[in-house]
């Protein structure tokens, strides 16, 4: 990884995996892939993920600001989500793909407290990271 970043001139934070580029259209590498590892190398943007928890969730059908919210910062990471505040299978496409990566306990496509939570942590460090 670090031989295919340096000859190709990428930040080592924006290592992504396939499904972050094309959410729904793939799947790999998974959410076994060890991401903690690789961040510990050296390559790749991590942040531990907050703790999953019993509470209020956004899924499919919900509608609203705090959809929109989710949409904006998934957009502003770098996901293909469209800002629409309607929680639609694409916005569940989107989830499901960011959880497979930076939160993999638990991949169901519903943005619970632990998603969210995870997503603003790493939307607050990426301001240390160089663009490229």
């Amino acid at each position: 990884c670090k031989g295919i970043v340096q000859r190709h001139s990428i930040a080592a934070q924006r290592v992504l995996a396939h499904s972050d580029v094309a959410p729904g259209r793939k799947v790999d590498p998974g959410e076994k892939f060890p991401w903690k590892t690789l961040f510990a190398a050296g390559i790749g943007h991590l942040v531990p993920p907050a703790p999953v928890r019993q509470g209020a969730t956004l899924k499919t059908g919900d509608t609203g600001s705090d959809v929109e919210a989710l949409q904006s910062m998934l957009a502003l990471y770098g996901y293909g989500a469209e800002i629409s505040g309607m929680f639609d299978r694409q916005t569940e496409i989107v989830v499901e793909a960011f959880q497979r990566h930076f939160r993999p306990r638990l991949v169901d496509g519903m943005a619970d407290g632990s998603t969210i939570r995870t997503l603003q942590r790493l939307l607050a460090s990426m301001k240390a990271i160089p663009a490229k």
